[in-house]
Formats: structure tokens, sequence, C-alpha cells
């Protein structure tokens, strides 16, 4: 470790190892002179900052877990994931705070008298290190399709997931990491602790905004940084862009929700650096798939077909795409993506039903339906859960989704079933288009018709200016159909 190296910085000031190491070892000794034990969990909820680095590793010292809950959360939600998970603790920051509270949890305020008397704390008292099974996040899926579950993850499953990314990502001697996507998120969350393998420095923003980002970037000579593919577009289209000014990036991560082959290619012209589309789940603690900056190197064109993939399998993590009966595909056969990986969750929060479901033959079923080609490229047809049955005929929604978002005057698009008293279900698309477009909703199912077939043509196309998502960009399927209210 590197103690005079900045590991954090994160609301206007920078901590180093040195510092960030005697805050946790503190916070740590708090804790314990509390009350707080191996195995006990510690709700965080808060804006990205220096909180979740100290909370986490904190926590993490002494065995106990963190469930970091999302800012945007209703108080009703916040309450049934704090009755369910049942915290010993809470940290917050202002906005925060209140439903915690309402929720009947003892709530330590970030900046507050108590939160500095607890970084304040003579060190001294600690447990004997936690054991490698030993749950150090509860992380709650995002919830596209339905309730969020708690997703168990182990010090082995975090410590796992940092040696496969330095290895799949190619981290440098001295990584300095942007993060702008919500710390209560897996792919965030398992940063702060992937960032002590190499001793990376931390760069964190509160929240996103293209021009802030820009000026992070060059201010803090960012080698890398994960975002949200909505936000790439944010950032090449605002007046503050300039290549010059992110000539330090060597790699853009991507992911957490969908790109359209178009996106994906004007980021492949526009941007300099390496680009590296990432897929996984919060139970494997992020990334298992991935098109890496050599991938994207050698694409040959905006037709090329591995642009809609989400890549191959990383070092460390068996991918395959299955079948019912559990057979592997033929290419370009429909399947579901199995995964066998050393950083796969311990299982569900309190729900042995649950965590039984989503393994097979020790293979995490994801529910998300693909295909393979032969050189072992995989790309994502749809989720099992959102697959639309029409007439006995199974219809998926990425597919009319991709056909939908190659159109020139189309942004983005999303297609959801809605009930059919003759075939059961039919496709509904809601279409995101762009300013001065006159496209029509004809237009939009003969291409659907003219490229896959008259099933999957959308009964209604919806223009919309907005889709509903969660905070990491992902569209919230479940609330697609209220836009035909």
């Amino acid at each position: 470790m590197a103690p005079r190296r900045n590991a954090v910085f994160a609301d206007g000031a920078a901590v180093t190892y040195a510092e960030l190491a005697d805050r946790v070892d503190r916070l740590a000794s708090w804790l314990v002179s509390t009350g707080v034990a191996r195995g006990d969990r510690i709700a965080v909820r808060a804006a990205n900052g220096r909180i979740h680095f100290d909370t986490f590793l904190a926590a993490a010292r002494i065995g106990a877990a963190c469930v970091p809950l999302a800012t945007e959360l209703a108080d009703p939600e916040v309450a049934r994931l704090v009755a369910e998970t049942r915290p010993t603790l809470a940290f917050a920051d202002a906005t925060g705070a209140e439903a915690l509270r309402a929720a009947g949890l003892d709530v330590v305020v970030e900046g507050d008298r108590r939160y500095a008397a607890a970084l304040a704390e003579a060190t001294g008292g600690l447990p004997a290190l936690p054991e490698p099974s030993d749950t150090v996040l509860i992380v709650y899926t995002s919830g596209t399709t339905g309730h969020a579950k708690g997703v168990r993850l182990s010090h082995a499953a975090v410590t796992a997931n940092a040696a496969m990314n330095a290895g799949s990502q190619e981290f440098g001697d001295h990584e300095v990491y942007l993060t702008s996507t919500p710390l209560h998120h897996t792919s965030a969350a398992a940063r702060v602790f992937t960032m002590l393998d190499g001793a990376h420095t931390h760069v964190v923003m509160r929240r996103f905004d293209p021009a802030t980002w820009i000026d992070a970037v060059e201010t803090h000579q960012v080698t890398s940084a994960l975002v949200v593919p909505t936000q790439v577009h944010r950032i090449l289209d605002h007046e503050a862009y300039e290549p010059r000014r992110v000539a330090s990036l060597r790699l853009l991560v991507y992911g957490t929700a969908p790109s359209s082959c178009r996106q994906v290619w004007r980021m492949r012209q526009e941007l300099r650096c390496g680009l590296y589309h990432g897929y996984g789940l919060s139970e494997t603690v992020g990334v298992v798939t991935a098109l890496t900056a050599a991938d994207h190197e050698a694409l040959a064109g905006p037709d090329d077909p591995r642009l809609g993939s989400i890549g191959r399998a990383i070092a460390g993590a068996e991918v395959v795409v299955r079948r019912p009966d559990g057979s592997e595909v033929a290419p370009g056969e429909v399947g579901e993506i199995t995964v066998r990986t050393a950083k796969v969750m311990s299982g569900y929060w309190d729900d042995p039903a649950a965590t039984a479901a989503a393994f097979t033959d020790g293979r995490l079923l994801t529910g998300d339906l693909a295909t393979v080609d032969g050189d072992g490229y995989i790309t994502i047809v749809g989720r099992s859960k959102d697959l639309i049955i029409s007439g006995g005929v199974n219809i998926h929604p990425a597919q009319i989704e991709q056909v939908i978002a190659a159109h020139p005057d189309v942004e983005e698009a999303a297609v959801f079933g809605i009930p059919d008293p003759d075939w059961g279900e039919v496709p509904v698309a809601a279409v995101r288009t762009s300013p001065g477009s006159a496209l029509r909703p004809e237009d939009v199912t003969d291409l659907v018709a003219a490229q896959l077939d008259r099933r999957s043509r959308p009964r209604q196309v919806l223009f919309v200016e907005n889709l509903p998502r969660t905070a990491t960009g992902k569209v919230r399927r479940q609330d697609l159909p209220r836009l035909l209210d």
C-alpha cells in the first residue's frame, strides 16, 4: 500500500491511504464500543461521498455488513428494507436520515458531532479479522421487473472481483478511477474494495453532470471510469467536451444498461480512449463478460455483429448459454445465460427459496436470454421475465428494441407486452425520437415487420420524451405499462 497516495477525493477534499486507514480503524473501534458485532448489519443512505468509504471499510473490518440504500427510495420502501435486514445502526447524510429514523433506526448523520466523535475514537479493541465467507455487503437489485432482493456478497466474492477486474480491465500502477454512478449500486460499491488492490485513487462525484465529469477527468487526470450509456452521449454532446480535456482516460467502462449499436459506434468513433462494455449482475459482483478494448478496436464497422454483443467471458468466470434442459445451445439458438464464478453471491438475504431457485448445479441462472456465436460472443435478446408469449410464440423485446433503435430518427426504444384477448399478449413500443423527427407509428411497425416478422410488430407505438429509469440508467420495466395511462 502507498500511505501517502490519495485514496479518495470526495466532498472537495483528498484523503490519503494513511488517513483512510486511520479513519477506518477509529470508526471500527467506535462501532465495537457501541455493540456492533460480527454478522450485524449497518444501513447506509447518502449521496456519494467519503461516508461510503468510511462505513463500508469499517464494517468490513469487524465482520459486519453494510446495506447501502438508494437515496431516491420512497419512505415506505426504506421502511420495508429496514424491516427486512434489521440493521443495528444507520449512517446517512442529512437528506437520507429522516426516513431511516422513521423506520426506527438510530442514525449517525454525516458531518454532525456524533460522526466526528466516532472518527476521533481511540483505536483498540478490534476483533479478529473476518472470515472470507462473512458477508460484507447486502446490495439490493435495481428492481426493474419487480421487488428488489438483497444480494449477500462475501469478503471472498469482492476480493475475487477485484483481482478479476484488475486483469480484465488492465489496471495500471497508479489507476485514478472516477465514480459518477450511485455508490449504493453494486458496480460502484464494489469499487470501494477493488481500489485496495493496487492502491488506486478514487475520485467521487456526488451526482453525475457532464460538465463536472469533464472537469473531474481533466483536473484529476482520471485514467478509467464507469458510465451509463446515456451519460456518455450527454458528455459528447456537451459544449464543454473537447478530446484534449479527457486525454488522460485510457479506458471508459460502460454498462449497467443496454446500448444501441449506433450509440456504441459513435463512442468508438469519437472517443480516443479504450472502450470496455461490461455485463454482469449484482449476484456476480458485476462484470462476468466483456467486449474489451481490443474487441472494440477490432470492430469492422457499424454493422459488425459483435457491436451489439456483451462480449465473451472474462478470466475467472465460466459463462454458458443453456437450454431449459441444461445442455449448451448451438450457435444462434436462444438460451439462458448461466454463470459459475468465485465472485458469486452467497444468496439472497433471508430468502432461501429464492436463493435455491437462482442456482442449478452450482450455476447461477441469470434470467437473461441470449444467443452465442461460434467465437463465443454473446448477444442478449431479452429477459425471461420480459418474454412476450403471443399466440404461443416467444417474442423477445430486446430484439424488437434493437431493430427500432437502429432507425436514424430513434434515440431509444423499450418494448413491453400487454394482455390481448385473441393472442394472450402483444408487444407495445415506447419510442424516444430525435428532435425534429417526423417518424410515424406505422413506420415503426413496418420496420419491425420487415426485419423480424409480423408477429413481432408492435400493436401500439408510443412516442415519449423519457422512459422510466432506475438511478443507474436501467429502464424500469414494471413501469412501462403506465405509459399507456
